[in-house]
């Protein structure tokens, strides 16, 4: 028996596909088997993988016609011979030390999931290098849960981890023990989400890892997660998790948990979806929300300490106000659009000012993935030097002027006041002519209407 089998689903992924089997090729854990599932992709991904398949031995390649991401990803789960098993997205990479590590923490353990931290990362356009980010396992950023082997049944907290199952290595037994599968939809439509809850529910020994091992790529354009018409995606998703919980020998109450779970989930990741459908289908979003609401409701699903008062509010407006809110996500998509634009272009920005114009910026920006661009902030007279804002220090604006040729210099002022004009009469003055004000960038949170 191989010791690790890593699952690597295929299609159409010809530019990354290379660097993604080398980084599996290159665990340093020797003892273990690569199978490559090509699914019917019509690009030189076939090619690819059958010369990779030449270079090493350890590469198993499977061919069969297009069926989705679910039952390929079932398939690499069937065939799988190793006491563990690793999943590999086919444009993403993994760190040569994944496999010993995991493998030894599994065996020491005795865990039937260990799940990492892992990094989110880019390549850059113009000179090539690798841009990465380290991302937490815990969404809610709990650190007492690293380094222990828990139960999400007695835990339920680790159900608010990042539910990506390639930052896992399973217990093949176990995954065959409670025929734990992804649910087989066509294409690549949040299968995983399916899976990971699954895991989750029949899990009794889990352990969390605060190092990364996983390179979860972001500058894919033909990945899934850039899809705007799966509406009905995430629903068709947890109606499966949900007929998966009725099979389930559980005594009520834990059952009853799991339930609402699961209604948390549907409604926050169809209420994420809002921002990333297409327009044309953003009514019909929100009156599913709505319908959801209402039969979760019925069945108090909705009596649990995760719907906060942040969420409740968010549903409400789902609910009240489903025309106002459409609005609202056309001009926050378009307005978006226009300032990932202006981001793209430039690496270097200079916030002139450091008032409540460069602190709604910066938080505006939190959840953009900025990679190598680089902030810098100055004002006409610094009063306490060494301040910052948002880690950012504040400095003497003429002493960035040796800057401001290769900077997009940001205009942080309440346009008319005197300050404004004072900061405007200065650009112009050092001659500076790429600048913008703060507003073009800014753009205010989707809830607060």
């Amino acid at each position: 028996m191989k010791k690790v089998s890593i699952i690597i689903p295929a299609y159409n992924v010809e530019k990354y596909l290379e660097q993604c089997i080398e980084s599996a090729i290159s665990q340093t854990m020797q003892d273990i088997e690569i199978i490559c599932i090509n699914d019917g992709s019509t690009d030189g991904s076939t090619k690819i993988m059958k010369e990779m398949a030449i270079k090493d031995h350890r590469i198993r390649l499977i061919n069969k016609p297009n069926s989705g991401y679910g039952s390929t990803m079932n398939l690499g789960i069937d065939l799988a011979e190793g006491k563990y098993i690793v999943f590999l997205e086919s444009d993403d990479l993994l760190l040569p030390g994944a496999c010993e590590t995991l493998f030894e923490i599994c065996e020491k353990e005795h865990l039937e999931i260990i799940k990492t931290d892992h990094y989110e990362f880019k390549t850059g356009k113009e000179d090539g290098r690798i841009y990465k980010k380290y991302m937490k396992a815990s969404w809610e950023d709990d650190p007492d849960h690293y380094h222990k082997v828990l139960s999400p049944k007695n835990d339920p907290i680790l159900f608010h981890y990042a539910m990506y199952t390639w930052s896992c290595m399973y217990d093949r037994e176990f995954l065959n023990k409670y025929k734990i599968r992804h649910n087989e939809t066509p294409g690549a439509s949040y299968q995983d989400n399916g899976f990971w809850f699954q895991t989750l529910m029949y899990c009794e020994r889990m352990y969390v890892l605060d190092q990364a091992f996983y390179m979860y790529r972001q500058d894919n354009p033909d990945s899934s997660i850039h899809s705007k018409e799966k509406v009905n995606a995430f629903s068709d998703e947890y109606l499966f998790i949900r007929k998966k919980i009725e099979e389930y020998d559980l005594d009520d109450e834990k059952k009853q948990m799991l339930f609402r779970i699961c209604a948390y989930f549907d409604l926050k990741l169809n209420m994420i979806s809002l921002k990333r459908v297409d327009k044309k289908y953003t009514k019909e979003l929100i009156g599913l929300i709505t319908k959801k609401f209402e039969e979760y409701k019925i069945n108090e699903y909705l009596h649990v300490k995760e719907f906060d008062i942040d969420f409740i509010k968010k549903l409400m407006i789902c609910l009240a106000e489903p025309d106002r809110l459409k609005n609202k996500i056309w001009e926050y998509i378009e307005k978006d659009l226009a300032r990932k634009r202006i981001l793209e272009k430039n690496d270097l920005f200079i916030l002139y000012g450091a008032g409540n114009y460069a602190r709604r910026l910066l938080d505006s920006l939190e959840d953009c993935k900025l990679w190598n661009k680089k902030f810098l902030c100055g004002v006409t007279s610094v009063e306490h030097p060494g301040e910052k804002i948002r880690g950012i220090e504040i400095v003497q604006i003429d002493t960035l002027l040796k800057y401001m040729d290769k900077a997009l210099v940001i205009l942080c002022a309440k346009n008319g006041t005197r300050n404004y004009e004072e900061m405007c009469f200065n650009l112009k003055k050092w001659k500076v002519k790429n600048v913008i004000h703060s507003n073009e960038i800014i753009v205010d949170d989707l809830w607060g209407l």
